[in-house]
Formats: structure tokens, sequence, C-alpha cells
């Protein structure tokens, strides 16, 4: 018996056995339908709303289960109530079928499997929400007709008033609705769930993937097989073959898949060899290959285990551009073959053309079985050039930097030592002038010679201070040269008088009225920019102008300033030399070559034998005008060549103080350190120079104990005096000599005064002024100087002017209030110390030091025995010698002029007889003209 029930309100029956299957059913139905859908990206992963669709699902069971309870509603009002909510429940699956519809619309199918099967995933679920929209819309439809039917339709209509109307209409709807759902529960099945069809949609996904990278992949891939007869059948990607396809004309390179060699056990035994070179391979060689070139409509029949007939490979002849590499990987192959080893990576080398660079292969092997590998081989000839390519720039760089390094510390040696001779050079002029002076007021004397003689010294000596500034310049240029070649030149502004470079020669001995310089005005102003570039601009034009042009042809240099424009335009012209016919012949051409790099367009014209170029020094005035934000030019006129340089400039600013009379003010301490004796009295004299008196400077490098102990004495001078203001110069590279070699060492006096401004406190710190003294000028260690110190200051021969000049824009910069505190004394003393080159009027050497040497030479001499006077003789003349030195530098007014007569006179190998009463008149004089201006005190203590 089937339990059926009548619905009080419609009077139809009621199977309740069907509602109780529809029921879960209902629900179960629209579960899978919402399972069986793509997840959804959230922004940070792929999720499943579950909330959202077991919601939809228990929503469709109890709108199912509303047609179990209609029967038990037994008045109209919840009759009516119950079927309200059974529709609005019901409703849900409509509108979540349009929200699913929407999302789908937006989805994209992708390429790969996943994206494909989510994508499907969606469309099926979406499928099978539409169904169960039909399926339960038709149940729905039917339910009204079968049951309500009979309530408006006429007794004539009998299938609408028969008892079984519903349960007719009920398995006809759920007959419909299997058949529907069955053909997309099987798509579903196939598209989400079966895993033989998944894995043959990613076996499908991953051979086209090979595909790809079988034919298009750098790395060339193939699989070898050994055969029962012991033959060798290989199938190799096309990559490896594609410069041989390419000469050997093959039409559709694209459509050939593989290349496939036999090869015979007889020939894959005997080749052993690491490397292939085709011009050693002979037509014996070549008979043991066979070769056959796949199209890719063939690519899928091949079976490499097969037996496959020899008359279908192609045998391998020395015409074929394909045999090279044919020979060369099967000589691969038959190394692989060789190996027990299951995984291996050799290289293999070939030439492939006779007289060819080598061609190096990385080979790897990869056994699948025992009669199977797979062998991937690369081509990394183009890794090994760039290997040893990275090697030579290495090394290059490396030597390029030691070269740096060792041209750095010997333009340090160098400008360091013609910085000396310089100096040195001064001090024998001037002890020359003051023999010279001697010898003209009627001095006479055995040591005395000819005044032609001592005129031929003055002018020897000038000579060779000119020669020696010669050099300094030309080591000073090529320093500039070297930096501005690589690019790393930075400019250096600074005042320049262009009318004084514009005069030079730059090293050629013109003819008379052979150089003329016209200025526009005349003077030019002074310019504020850099000297070195100028030098180097002008030099090179002049000498280009004297070489290349006519010889002993006039050359005209024509410099103009346009104050309005504030631009400076220098025009060098001469005369035309041999060749220039073929210049002008190349028309506009002709200045390009002529600044283009190891280019030279001339010949030498003679002037110098010796002469060489390499045709860069065009090339270097363009980039020199470059870095002054300028251009040069040339041209090859009829009657004359013309170079033009231009650029712009700016007047130099002078201070509202005149340099030549700018000192510092009074209470400044001058404090410096260096290893150098020389430099050591050099700086004593730039500090007279700056306005330092002597008694408030202190030279320190006299010792090790002085270098070592720089950065203590510096702080601690400076706390000791609280109210002065102390300007500090350091050499950077201070040398502190030991008893051995081990104990050499070198610091940095730029590192000490970084240490000095980091230990003091800033009040402290305010009241000091710290240059670095150095020889080296490099971009490089200008920066690393100015990080350190306030400030850089260059070795360069000693003038006063120059002294102020260096020293007036940093004291300003760095005391901008305090640069004007200078009394009137000071003006005057400094105004007349400018207007003297030579600081022979100033007294270097204190009264207390020149009685300290006579103090020396009495201890020496306290013993007037023959025998030890003969010993003790070179070291007494040193100090004689060191005295006469030190008397000239104090020698104002000729008041020393007869000491110094007899102190030249005690020169020799041996003392002379009269030692004792010459030194005692010598020893009279000094000590009688000093003694006035030492207190008693201190005259006893010397004493």
């Amino acid at each position: 018996p089937v339990p059926v029930l009548i619905d009080p309100i419609l009077k139809s029956r009621v199977h309740l056995l069907r509602w109780c299957e529809w029921t879960p059913l209902a629900g179960l139905m629209t579960l899978m339908t919402e399972c069986i859908d793509a997840p959804e990206y959230d922004g940070e992963k792929l999720t499943q709303p579950w909330n959202k669709k077991l919601m939809v699902s228990a929503f469709e069971s109890i709108s199912t289960f509303c047609g179990f309870i209609f029967p038990f509603c037994d008045n109209l009002i919840l009759w009516t109530v119950t079927m309200i909510i059974s529709c609005v429940l019901y409703s849900t699956i409509i509108f979540r079928y349009f929200e699913k519809r929407r999302l789908f619309r937006t989805a994209k199918r992708g390429r790969s499997v996943d994206e494909i099967e989510l994508y499907d995933r969606a469309r099926m679920s979406l499928s099978l929400h539409g169904m169960c929209c039909v399926a339960w819309t038709g149940i729905t439809v039917i339910y009204f007709v079968t049951s309500a039917g009979h309530l408006f339709v006429p007794l004539s209509w009998t299938l609408f008033h028969d008892p079984a109307a519903t349960i007719i209409g009920e398995c006809f709807m759920d007959l419909v609705a299997k058949i529907l759902y069955m053909a997309l529960i099987l798509e579903a099945h196939v598209a989400a769930f079966d895993e033989a069809k998944r894995a043959n949609r990613r076996l499908a996904e991953l051979r086209n993937t090979m595909s790809v990278v079988w034919e298009n992949s750098s790395d060339t891939i193939a699989i070898s097989v050994r055969k029962a007869s012991g033959n060798v059948t290989t199938m190799i990607s096309p990559s490896f073959f594609q410069p041989a396809l390419i000469a050997r004309q093959e039409e559709n390179i694209d459509n050939i898949s593989a290349v496939v060699l036999e090869i015979s056990n007889i020939d894959t035994t005997n080749r052993k060899d690491s490397i292939t070179d085709w011009s050693k391979v002979n037509a014996k060689d070549l008979k043991g290959v066979g070769m056959r070139i796949i199209q890719k409509a063939d690519f899928a029949d091949i079976d490499l285990h097969s037996a496959t007939r020899t008359n279908k490979f192609e045998p391998l002849n020395r015409n074929d551009p394909m045999s090279p590499r044919a020979i060369s990987f099967v000589d691969m192959l038959s190394r692989a073959w060789r190996t027990k080893m299951d995984e291996i990576v050799f290289e293999h080398d070939a030439i492939l053309q006779a007289g060819s660079s080598r061609t190096k292969f990385e080979v790897k092997l990869t056994r699948l079985e025992e009669n199977a590998v797979v062998i991937v081989v690369r081509d990394v000839s183009e890794r090994y050039r760039r290997f040893e390519a990275e090697k030579r720039f290495v090394f290059e760089t490396t030597a390029r930097q030691k070269d740096a390094e060792a041209n750095r510390f010997t333009r340090h040696e160098v400008k360091n030592g013609l910085l000396a001779a310089i100096e040195i050079c001064g001090n024998v002029r001037e002890q020359v002038s003051a023999d010279f002076n001697l010898f003209q007021k009627g001095f006479k004397h055995d040591m005395l010679i000819s005044e032609e003689s001592v005129a031929s010294r003055v002018e020897n000596v000038t000579e060779l201070d000119r020669t020696l500034h010669e050099v300094l310049d030309i080591v000073l240029a090529e320093t500039m040269a070297r930096d501005v070649i690589h690019e790393m030149y930075v400019p250096r502004m600074e005042r320049i008088d262009v009318n004084h470079i514009l005069s030079q020669m730059r090293g050629f001995q013109a003819k008379n009225d052979q150089f003329t310089v016209v200025c526009r005005p005349s003077p030019l102003p002074i310019f504020l920019s850099d000297q070195g570039l100028f030098k180097c601009i002008h030099g090179n034009a002049i000498r280009n102008a004297i070489k290349y042009g006519k010889n002993g042809g006039n050359v005209t240099v024509e410099a103009t300033y346009d104050s309005e424009r504030g631009h400076f335009k220098m025009d060098v012209v001469n005369l035309p030399g041999p060749g220039h016919e073929k210049l002008m012949a190349l028309g506009s051409r002709a200045s390009e070559l002529v600044f283009s790099h190891g280019t030279r367009l001339h010949k030498d014209s003679g002037l110098e034998k010796n002469s060489h170029s390499a045709g860069d020094g065009a090339w270097i005035i363009r980039k020199c005008a470059k870095i002054l934000g300028g251009n040069v030019d040339i041209q090859f006129e009829e009657t004359r060549t013309v170079f033009s340089f231009q650029a712009p400039v700016k007047v130099y600013d002078a201070p509202s103080r005149d340099v030549g009379t700018f000192h510092l003010p009074p209470g400044v301490w001058g404090i410096a350190i260096d290893d150098s004796k020389i430099q050591r009295k050099l700086l004593r004299r730039f500090f007279i120079h700056a306005g330092i008196q002597e008694n408030r400077q202190v030279i320190l490098g006299h010792n090790r104990d002085e270098i070592s102990g720089f950065v203590e004495f510096i702080i601690d001078f400076v706390k000791r005096h609280p109210d002065d203001l102390i300007f500090l110069i350091a050499d950077e590279n201070l040398e502190m000599e030991g008893s051995a070699i081990s104990d050499h060492e070198t610091i940095s006096g730029s590192e000490c005064i970084k240490r000095i401004r980091s230990e003091l406190d800033l009040s402290q710190e305010r009241r000091m002024l710290a240059l670095v003294r150095s020889a080296n000028d490099s971009p490089d260690d200008l920066a690393l100087y100015n990080s350190r110190a306030h400030g850089y200051m260059p070795k360069v021969p000693l003038r006063g002017i120059s002294v102020r000049e260096m020293v007036s824009p940093l004291w300003t910069k760095r005391f901008p209030k305090r640069a004007s505190e200078v009394s009137n004394e000071s003006d005057e003393e400094m105004s007349r110390i400018a207007s003297i080159e030579n600081l022979r009027d100033l007294t270097l050497i204190s009264p207390a030091e020149l009685l300290a040497d006579l103090k020396e030479i009495d201890n020496l001499c306290v013993k007037n025995d023959s025998s030890e006077m003969k010993d003790k003789w070179p070291v007494i003349w040193d100090k004689l010698h060191q005295l006469k030195g030190d008397i000239q530098s104090v020698n104002v007014d000729d008041e020393f002029s007869d000491t110094i007569i007899l102190i030249e006179a005690l020169r020799g190998d041996s003392a002379p007889a009269d030692f004792m009463s010459k030194w005692l008149r010598i020893r009279s004089h000094v000590f009688s003209h000093f003694c006035s201006r030492s207190s008693d005190e201190n005259v006893n203590t010397i004493l």
C-alpha cells in the first residue's frame, strides 16, 4: 500500500512517498551543480563560497518539502502561507542562475589545461544549474496543472478530473528530468571527474609543449636507441643543424621536425676523440653514417626501435654542409654510448670548417633504459668567449688600476722632486745673484771669478728654473690629459690670466715676428675657468700650427671676448703647409677627421726631428672644449688654416680686498706637518707669505714621534688656545722611517685631519681651517680630501702672489666674518712683502737658531788637534755650509757679505792652516750682529 492523502484545498491526491523522494533529491541536485562550479578568486587564492552553495541547496529542499505539508493544511490561510514560502524559496535557484551567468560571461577560456578545465567546470555548472531551473519549474507547473486543473476545466476534460492525474504528471516530469539530467551529467563527469580524460588532456598539453621545446629550443635534444643489430638510430631536434640547413638552402625549413642519423655498430665503437676536426675527416669516416630529414607530417609515425630501412637514409658526403655537424654529433654519440653511467655531462670540441675557431659543446646524457638514452647538447662557445672576454676585462682593469696607482705614485714623487728642485734652484739663483752683487761692489777674493762667468751662472740658473717649470707643466698636463681621455676630469675653476697663456710658445722656438697675438679687448680680462684645459687647447693648437703649417710661416692668435654674451673665442691662423690641397678637397669631412681619435691627416713638417704624434691632439682638444661647455672647429681655406675654439667664460670676480695685500689676521696660529725637510722650509715660507709671523708657526714632521703624535698634539693645542684661530696644513703622505725596513710606515694626512675634526667639539672645530696638501689631484683624490678636510691645497711652486690667491678664498669661505680683521700696520707690512718676489729681506731663520749653529761648531773645534781636526773636517764643513745657507736667508742689505766670503774661503777637502783665526772672525761677526737682538738670558744660555 502507498500512503495517499487528499489536499483539503485543491481536493487532489498527494502521494507522500514521491515528495519524500524529491525533497532530498532537490537539495542534492542543486548542491551538485554548485559543487561542480569552478572556484572563485578572492584576491589571494581560489576559494569556494560554501555558505551560499549550502543555503541555495537547503532552500530547494525546504521548498520541495512544502509539497509534503500541503495535505496537512486544513484551512486556506495556512495553506496559502505555506505555498508562498515554497515559491519564494524555490525562486532562489532562478536568481542564483542569473548570478552565475553574469559571472561566467567575465570568464576567459585560457590556454593551459588547468585554465581550460576550470572554464569547462564553470560552463557545465551553469548548464546543470539551468537544467535544474527547467526541471523544477516543469515539476511546479505540472503540480499546479494536475492538482488544480480540474477546478478550472469542464468535466469533459476527463484526464484532469481523473484522480490519478497527479501521479501521471509527476511520473512524466520525473522521467523527462532524468533523461535531461543524464546527458548533462555524463558530460560533466567527463569534464570534471573522469581521470582518464583529464590525463589525456594533460598529456596532449605536454605533447604540444614538448613539441614547441623540441623544435624551438636553442639546446639540441636527441633520443638515441640501440637496436639488436648494434646499430644506433638517433633522432635529433633541428636546432643543431639550423646553420647547415640554411647553407644547404633547404626549402621549408620550418616544416622540418627532426634529423635522424643511422650509425653502424663498428663506426660507433671506433670513435673515441673528444674533438672533431673536419679537415682531418676522410671518406672512410663518412661510410658508416646515414642521415634522413623528417618533416612534421611524418614526425608522429617515427618508431626508433623498428627496423628502419637503410635505403631511406642519405649517405654523407664532403660537399654537404650537413656533414660536418653530423660527424660532430656522431662523435658525441660514440662517447655517450661508451659510458656506463646513468647521467653524465661532458664537453666536446668541433672545428666545423678548415681554419675556423673551435666550437665548444656541452653534452648531458640521461639513460632511460639499457638501450635508450636522451642527450641534450648546448653550444657553449659564446659562454667561453664571454668568459675569456671577462677574464681579459678583469686583467686589463686590474692592470689599468695598478698602472694608475703606479702612475699616481710616480706623478706624486716626480712632482715633489720638481718642486724641491725648483726651490733649490731658487736658492742657487739667490746665491749666485748675491755673488754677482758682491762682485759689482768691488769685493775681490780668490774664489770669485770673472763678471762674465758670474753672469753666465745667473743665466744658466734662470734657464734651469724655466726648464723645471716646463717639465712640471708637462707632468700636470699629462695627468690632466689622462683624466680627460677617461672622462674622469672635473674642471677646476680658478683665476687665469689668458693674456699670459696666449703669449707662451709651448716649447717651440719661433722665429722673429713669426708669432703674433691679437686680443680684443686688449688686454683681455682675468677669467674664472680651468687653466689646465686652456693651456691644453692653446698648446695643442700652437703645436699643430707650427708643425703642420708652412715652415717658418706666420702664426696668428686672435682672441676675442664678448662681454655681453660672456663668450670667449680664440682663432689660431697659420699659412698652408704640405698636403693642404688634399685637405681642402675633403671639404667638411676634413674637420670631422681631424678631431677623430687616432687620425692624422698631416705629415710632420720637420721642425723637430724627434717629433712623433699619435694623431690624438685634436681629439683631446675637443674633449677639453666639451668639458668647458664649448666647441672647436678647423677650416682649411685656400690661403690659410683657421683653428677655432669658443666657450662661455666668466670674468673673475676679484675679492673686495686686494689679493696682493691680503694676509691672515693677527693672532692666527699656523701649524703644518710634512716629512720632507725642504717642504717644511717651504711651509714656513708659505706661512710668512700668508701673514703668519714666525713666532706663531709650528712646523712638524722632523721625526717619527712628531708624525705619530700629530693628532693628539693638534687636539691638545686647540684646547690650550681657546681664543685663537688655527690654520692647519697636512701633507697627504706622511712617511715614518724606522730602524728596519719593516718599521717603515705611511699614514694619511687627510685621515689625521678627519680624526682631529671628529674628536673636537663643534665650537673648537669652527676655529680651525684644515687643508690637505698633496701632489695628487685626480677627481677621486679631491673628493676624498674635501670629504675629510675643509679644502685642498696643491703642491705648486712658491710665489707670494700665488700663496695669497690660494689662501684668500679658502680663508674667506671658512671665516667670512673675520676676513676683514686686519690692522693698518699689518696692511703696510704685507704691502711691502707683496712687492718683493723673493723673501731674502725676511728673517726665516731666528737669531737663536743661528747662535745654536755657532755653538755646535764651537763644540767641534774645542780641541785643536791636527789629527782630530782632519777627521772632524767633513762634519765641520757641513755645519759651515748650513750656516752659510742660513745666513744668506737673512742677508738683508748685504750685512753678511764678508762673512759669506770667509766661509767660502774655507772650502776644501781639508781644513786650512788658518782655520781657527778665520772661524773666530766669522763667529765674532755673527755673534755681534745678533747679540743686540737677543736677550741677555738667551745669549748666556747659548754661550
